[in-house]
């Protein structure tokens, strides 16, 4: 089954002329780079046009089509035997048997056009309601076997063994570009599923248990494991959802993405769980935590303690311009967790940023005084002679409010010091194919950074303007960013790759080196055999895990 057919729909009107950028005035040498370039770019984005379409199933597969009666029988004999104190081999046996009967039948019940009560009706069974453990199938756009999803994203496929049918369920969401309710992934939302059909007397019921919240069922005086499939969720995510497949355009037309810029919530706001932030990098989306959150979300500890919160930007901005960006959804955030409970656990919230990311978020949760105003204005800003919003911006992105409920934070791969990698050649070019929002280029912020400040002075070269230039050792924010010593009152941890040389402290992930990625002082530093994609590295993990399990107290 392909479960991505005919394709994933993309987000093609990028191909469309930007409205926000004044082609006019783009420079003969932009105009050069940008027809040599064009046809790759072209390329990519027709490659990705089509329509994310869920797995279907219009006929029972041949392998399930087997008598219903007899699957019951089968089903309702190992039921008995679970419901029993048998240990060891025995229970295995009969949890294998069980589940491969229920398997077919959920084959018999999913598959068809009729509705979900009559096709469990024809096989001599019914569903469950809806409860606070059980979902209603009815309300989703697609449920099936987490069996149908491959593995092709993720390192490694993360299972329970236990009682149930794992299942992956789809409730659609607007396609990246859409407007859709704050803090709602885009595309869709995956659900973690584990079917069981129950014998309690009279026929057979069917519990569509929601995974996530339930570790056990009961099976009349025993209680036994869920099987769960933790991986085939966000798997099946990320064959759906456009944001990783548009990382070069998410650079190059950055305000083409300005709408799904914002916190994303994977489960509903929890007051009693501490939330997790990830924060991706440069040419990036949060799927880079995919491998990261794929090795906790099996871990009855995380779930029980912690809710992840995704962080999206278009990374083509510079990002002293993503920080103010990250703040500002941050608190929109926090105030909507506020109205739903006590913030005890919000205020206990741990971060966790890669590359770029991790200059938001330093930047973020550090009072600020006045050392990126003064790094790039020389008079007070009252005398400065610009627009009110001019002023708004500027004051909002170097002479900010902190953030102050983050209490640990996890850098992964930062370049605290900038990167010499953007002052390349090849990231010089490329830098220059960046089309910048409206924003940063009529009136706003980078404008009165380029026009007022000392950088219309001809201290640094307009290529800053872009992510890439910003990352340079000798940006400005980058310079005042070093100026300010790590907060005080948040807990700093930092894991950096060394690509497996053991050359520490001369050593690189090949994007970032130690003397940039190493910042004092962190409660640990932790040297890992990766490359830049330290989020994917298998030691990264378990040192990540290390330190949730430190921020709850426990070993």
């Amino acid at each position: 089954m392909d479960m991505t057919a005919p394709g994933k729909q993309r987000y093609c009107n990028a191909l469309q002329p930007a409205k926000s950028v004044n082609s006019g005035a783009l420079t003969l040498r932009n105009k050069t780079n940008i027809l040599h370039v064009a046809p790759l770019l072209l390329a990519v984005m027709l490659s990705q046009c089509g329509v994310p379409v869920p797995p279907s199933c219009s006929h029972v597969p041949k392998s399930s089509q087997v008598p219903a009666d007899s699957l019951i029988a089968a089903a309702a004999a190992e039921w008995g035997n679970l419901s029993s104190s048998s240990q060891g081999s025995e229970r295995r046996a009969s949890t294998e048997r069980y589940n491969a009967a229920v398997a077919k039948l959920f084959d018999q019940l999913r598959c068809g056009s009729a509705s979900w009560e009559s096709r469990a009706a024809t096989i001599g069974t019914r569903i469950a309601g809806a409860s606070s453990a059980d979902v209603d199938p009815t309300s989703l756009d697609a449920l099936f076997p987490s069996s149908t999803v491959g593995n092709q994203k993720l390192n490694n496929r993360q299972t329970t063994e236990g009682v149930g049918v794992p299942l992956v369920g789809w409730k659609k969401t607007s396609p990246v570009g859409q407007h859709r309710e704050k803090f709602l992934l885009p595309n869709g939302l995956p659900y973690n599923i584990t079917a069981v059909l129950a014998f309690e007397g009279g026929a057979p019921v069917w519990h569509f248990q929601k995974r996530f919240k339930q570790e056990e069922i009961k099976i009349g005086g025993s209680t036994r494991t869920l099987a769960a499939d933790w991986s085939a969720p966000n798997e099946f995510y990320w064959s759906m959802c456009e944001l990783d497949d548009l990382l070069v355009q998410n650079v190059i037309l950055p305000d083409r993405f300005t709408e799904e810029t914002g916190i994303y919530f994977l489960q509903p706001y929890d007051p009693n769980k501490i939330p997790l932030v990830f924060v991706h990098g440069l040419v990036s989306s949060p799927d880079a935590f995919k491998n990261a959150i794929n090795s906790l979300v099996p871990e009855p500890w995380f779930r029980k303690n912690y809710q992840i919160w995704l962080y999206n930007y278009p990374t083509g901005n510079p990002w002293i311009f993503s920080s103010l960006n990250f703040r500002e959804k941050m608190r929109e955030a926090c105030a909507y967790a506020r109205s739903k409970g006590p913030d005890q656990n919000l205020n206990r919230m741990v971060v966790v940023a890669h590359s770029m990311g991790g200059l938001l978020t330093r930047s973020s949760i550090t009072d600020p005084g006045n050392a990126f105003y003064n790094e790039y204005f020389d008079k007070p800003i009252d005398q400065l002679k610009i627009s009110q919003n001019s002023r708004r911006m500027i004051r909002d992105g170097t002479l900010y409010e902190p953030l102050h409920e983050p209490r640990r934070v996890v850098f992964m791969a930062v370049p605290h010091r900038g990167s010499p990698v953007a002052t390349w050649g090849p990231s010089v070019w490329f830098s220059r194919l960046i089309r910048l929002p409206k924003t940063l280029t009529i009136g706003l912020l980078d404008t009165a950074l380029t026009t007022v400040g000392k950088v219309a002075q001809g201290e640094a070269p307009s290529g800053q303007m872009t992510s890439i230039g910003s990352l340079s050792p000798n940006n400005p924010a980058n310079l005042a960013l070093n100026k300010l010593p790590l907060p005080h009152g948040v807990t700093f941890h930092s894991i950096i790759g060394d690509r497996g040389k053991s050359d520490t402290p001369n050593s690189s992930d090949g994007i970032v080196p130690y003397w940039s990625s190493h910042v004092t002082p962190v409660a640990s530093e932790k040297i890992v055999s990766s490359n830049h994609g330290v989020p994917d590295n298998a030691d990264a993990a378990v040192e990540l895990k290390r330190i949730l399990k430190l921020h709850l107290g426990i070993k």
